[in-house]
């Protein structure tokens, strides 16, 4: 990549193209950029106002989430689409600013969780109704996080890791909910059992969650003697264990990865020791099943 990136770095995949940003970088003009992969080279998007942001897709369009508006020297509540070659403002703002959060697209609704307020981690969820061009409060987080990472397997939500702010430090939780379950709760305002649950732990920290197929897998990840891993772990529901079936080309933690249509696997960014981020992109393909 053109920008050595990590921490909450993220990427979207739009049909054969690759975007990747969100993340810690050298400087804050870098923390900014927007990296876009396309027939095999990289090119940078105009950099964008903020900082720290989430990153998904709607209608095939690459959409930022929240971060830290450098412009104006706070947290921002903005969502901003890249159309025609520069960044817009279609959507209203989150009742919530924040960074370092995650974002997913879901039948023309977009999810918000997790991320920093005023330098303090917290668990609120918020769902914007696309259609009519509302926010709703979803239900919380069982726990404040930032810096998490996120993925979907059909209609159900996959958090992974990130900084736990009931132990201020890295946790190997992955929570997930019914999206269609959360979504209804959101709009409908009305209290309801608990709707997100909790998978075994992680056997590492600062893993990317990766889905191919039905199955959820932890890629990367950093070990209790701060060691970067390149284990790639698959999750077996039916005995509700972590097991390794692979590994990553080059050891880092707190990477980005997608499957692409190609049906290889792209791993971007991340550490590869403590503090130093990394430009090297992997592809490698791996068979779930």
């Amino acid at each position: 990549m053109p920008i050595k990136m990590g921490c909450s770095v993220q990427n979207v995949v739009i049909g054969d193209t690759v975007y990747v940003g969100g993340g810690s970088a050298g400087n804050d003009r870098d923390r900014c950029t927007v990296m876009k992969l396309e027939q095999d080279q990289w090119t940078k998007l105009p950099e964008y106002t903020a900082m720290w942001f989430a990153m998904t897709s709607l209608a095939n369009r690459l959409v930022l989430v929240g971060g830290f508006d450098l412009r104006n020297n706070k947290l921002t509540n903005q969502l901003a689409v890249f159309e025609s070659g520069e960044w817009t403002h279609p959507y209203p703002p989150m009742n919530i600013a924040r960074h370092s959060s995650t974002a997913v697209s879901f039948n023309n609704h977009i999810i918000v969780a997790g991320g920093y307020n005023e330098k303090v981690r917290i668990s609120s969820v918020e769902v914007l109704d696309v259609a009519s061009r509302r926010w709703h409060i979803a239900q919380s987080l069982p726990n404040p996080r930032s810096d998490l990472k996120s993925t979907l397997i059909g209609n159900t939500l996959y958090l992974m890791g990130g900084w736990d702010h009931t132990v201020s430090s890295p946790t190997k939780t992955v929570h997930h909910a019914d999206l269609d379950e959360l979504i209804a709760n959101a709009l409908s305002n009305m209290d309801t059992p608990t709707l997100w649950q909790t998978l075994q732990k992680v056997p590492l920290v600062y893993s990317a969650p990766l889905s191919i197929g039905r199955s959820l897998l932890a890629v990367g990840g950093r070990d209790d003697r701060f060691n970067p891993s390149s284990s790639i772990h698959l999750y077996q529901p039916d005995t509700s264990r972590w097991v390794k079936v692979g590994d990553l080309p080059t050891a880092r933690y707190y990477c980005t990865c997608s499957e692409l249509p190609s049906e290889e696997v792209i791993v971007a960014g991340g550490q590869t020791d403590v503090l130093t981020n990394t430009q090297t992109v992997d592809f490698f393909s791996i068979s779930a099943n």
